[in-house]
């Protein structure tokens, strides 16, 4: 299955169980199986590379 074309939030706007990749990027449901990779959010801090691995479960994922 892949991902549905949809943009990636901001990092910032991400709640903790999101950023852990223990919820859905979009619904933020919490996952459980048939979770999907969908990306990467890129950030950065000064020298600290931020980037956090995000999910979608399969809420989301029908649509």
């Amino acid at each position: 299955m892949t991902a549905p074309v949809r943009p990636l939030p901001e990092l910032g706007t991400l709640t903790w169980d999101q950023s852990a990749g223990r919820a859905c990027i979009w619904c933020k449901e919490l996952l459980t199986t048939g979770a999907v990779s969908v990306g990467i959010i890129r950030g950065r801090l000064g020298v600290h590379v931020l980037d956090t691995e995000v999910w979608a479960g399969p809420c989301c994922m029908k649509k």
